[in-house]
């Protein structure tokens, strides 16, 4: 009875504390299971211990720890080599508005760098501008594979299916390339309403998008059919069309251009809105979000930080943070979704939470074997 009680109060505090963190996970893994007759199966003691002490030093931590979103930004550099491929740490609370950025980690040097994505197997590839390839990179620095596209590689677009990439010259023929880099590419004439693009991105229920124009805004916007190249145009020269990607936090398709943020559809591209010029730079090239409401953008020098958590509107922020002495920025690393690190470092938090309870199991084996 009195370790059913523990688990009782473990699986509350836990809820209180833990749920905003990890919804998910703990409603599926944590809480007790169920017969199929409705009645509680025997829960495991020890794991009752461990449940109990996570949730007790969850709670101890309080709820600000829950705020702070950290983790590594990967970018590139329009110049070089050599250190063209850099990371850097970066933090933010939620609570207290303090963003903060680390030291930049040189990673690689490649004969070209602009768009830069993860691969399905945790290395970086990184499109090389005028060198007319796209090259794979470990995060370690070491160059394993390049693939020549016959023409200059920006902006890279990881296929949600994890076998193909796509990029493109500046208004020019899709390139598909398969993976392994390496492995071959695909040129896609572009038909219908444009000439080339510039980007595709993948929204939701199948659609795809392009942006087509220069560096770095007032693109066109619309629908591309893969397959044949066939363009759709939805919006003509609009400032904040350059870097285009899907935002999981809001549902909608966002862009990054000219100094400027914008939102569609995901679905169809309808309703698009568009922001004033309000974030302290007079360029933006490629941005990545967190699916949290943060968005860290690449351009004018400068890292600037974004944060819509609680306005849910990308183009009306409740905080902005520029960070300069980035000079020759290009784009950034997709945070979450296809091109995304699948290998990302635990958040600080979790770690500490994992750590505290691990600890408490520990203590309470250690009681035990002393009896």
């Amino acid at each position: 009875m009195f370790m059913r009680k523990i688990c009782s109060w473990a699986r509350i505090l836990l809820d209180l504390s833990l749920t905003p963190f990890l919804p998910v996970k703990v409603d599926a893994s944590l809480r007790s299971r169920r017969s199929t007759r409705g009645k509680e199966m025997p829960i495991n003691n020890t794991f009752c211990k461990l449940l109990a002490a996570v949730a007790v030093s969850s709670a101890l931590a309080g709820t600000a720890q829950a705020t702070v979103f950290s983790g590594d930004l990967y970018y590139t550099y329009y110049s070089g080599p050599p250190n063209n491929v850099d990371k850097i740490g970066f933090s933010y609370d939620d609570t207290t508005h303090v963003a903060s950025l680390g030291v930049p980690t040189p990673i690689a040097s490649t004969p070209g760098a602009d768009g830069i994505i993860f691969a399905p197997n945790g290395h970086l590839l990184v499109g090389g501008q005028g060198s007319g390839s796209v090259y794979e990179v470990t995060t370690g620095g070491s160059t394993l594979a390049s693939q020549p596209t016959g023409a200059p590689s920006y902006h890279l677009t990881l296929d949600p299916n994890n076998l193909t990439v796509y990029t493109s010259d500046f208004g020019g023929a899709l390139k598909k390339l398969s993976l392994p880099i390496g492995s071959g590419v695909v040129t896609t004439p572009i038909t219908g309403d444009e000439t080339g693009v510039t980007q595709v991105a993948f929204g939701t229920g199948g659609a795809v998008f392009y942006v087509q124009g220069s560096p770095n805004g007032f693109g066109n916007l619309g629908t591309i059919d893969l397959g044949t190249g066939a363009t759709s145009r939805l919006y003509s020269a609009v400032q904040p069309a350059h870097g285009l990607i899907y935002d999981p936090f809001t549902g909608l398709m966002t862009m990054f251009g000219r100094g400027e943020t914008g939102t569609m559809s995901a679905v169809n591209g309808l309703g698009l809105l568009t922001s004033a010029e309000v974030y302290g730079v007079s360029d933006f090239d490629q941005g990545a979000v967190d699916g949290f409401g943060h968005a860290l953008v690449a351009g004018s020098n400068a890292i600037t930080f974004i944060d819509y958590s609680v306005s849910h509107d990308i183009t009306h922020p409740n905080y902005v943070a520029n960070f300069f002495g980035f000079d020759f920025i290009d784009d950034v690393a997709p945070l979450v979704g296809p091109g995304s690190n699948p290998n990302p470092t635990p958040e600080p938090a979790s770690l500490a939470l994992l750590g505290l309870g691990l600890a408490g199991l520990a203590g309470s084996r250690g009681r035990k074997s002393a009896r």
